[in-house]
């Protein structure tokens, strides 16, 4: 069934099996779950492969990672949050990076701005069900459990979606995004990526629409890529 049929060698296909039946017992229920939201709440935090590929040991119980390299091909400022988060908890702290001027939470391999024309480098998160820029929920999340950070949040950068600022850096309106906004973002684990993966994302001028920009995903490379 579905392609996956338990024998007695094979212990991980009799887990498949009993998963798969479980999801159409799921979709099959009444106001059950989507096939989506079943992959998303099952996916594994480690990768697919080796979870050396994402920095957890084979059988840690650890979480691994994935990586995230944001283009900002538009000629002005990106001002936002970027994190990822588990949905199931409304306790969690979600680990998040900011960009704006007076940003104090930085990834190892960026700067605390992303000006216009550049991008990132290579962000590293801890994996999670979902990976936002700029969502309401991400947002939510961070004002209702800041943990430690509390005090060092930068404001500015705490947004729904993506400002764009086009002030010289060095001035008090580096951080005020008056050449407008882009929705927010979100990706999701066993959906849109797996641990491991690399999410290549780009803002672009929007072409269409209300915003006047927009975040686009390019393309997803899987475990052990990191070569957009």
């Amino acid at each position: 069934m579905l392609g996956c049929l338990p024998t007695r060698r094979n212990m991980n296909t009799l887990k498949c099996y009993i998963g798969q039946a479980f999801c159409l017992i799921l979709l099959a229920a009444p106001g059950g779950c989507s096939l989506e939201e079943i992959l998303n709440q099952t996916a594994s935090f480690g990768p697919s492969g080796s979870n050396a590929q994402a920095g957890a040991s084979i059988g840690s119980g650890a979480r691994g990672t994935f990586g995230v390299l944001i283009e900002n091909n538009t000629p002005f400022r990106a001002l936002f949050t970027v994190g990822a988060y588990d949905d199931t908890d409304d306790n969690s702290t979600p680990v998040f990076f900011q960009y704006s001027p007076e940003s104090r939470f930085i990834d190892s391999a960026s700067t605390a701005t992303l000006e216009g024309n550049d991008h990132s480098g290579i962000i590293t998160l801890a994996c999670a069900r979902v990976f936002s820029i700029g969502s309401r929920s991400l947002i939510d999340l961070i004002n209702r459990n800041p943990g430690s950070r509390a005090d060092n949040i930068d404001e500015a950068a705490l947004i729904d979606g993506v400002g764009f600022a086009s002030a010289d850096a060095s001035s008090e309106e580096a951080a005020v995004p008056n050449e407008g906004f882009a929705s927010s973002f979100e990706a999701f684990l066993g959906v849109d990526f797996n641990c491991g993966s690399l999410l290549h994302l780009s803002l672009e001028i929007a072409e269409v629409g209300s915003d006047e920009f927009v975040v686009e995903l390019i393309e997803v490379f899987p475990a052990g890529r990191d070569d957009p």
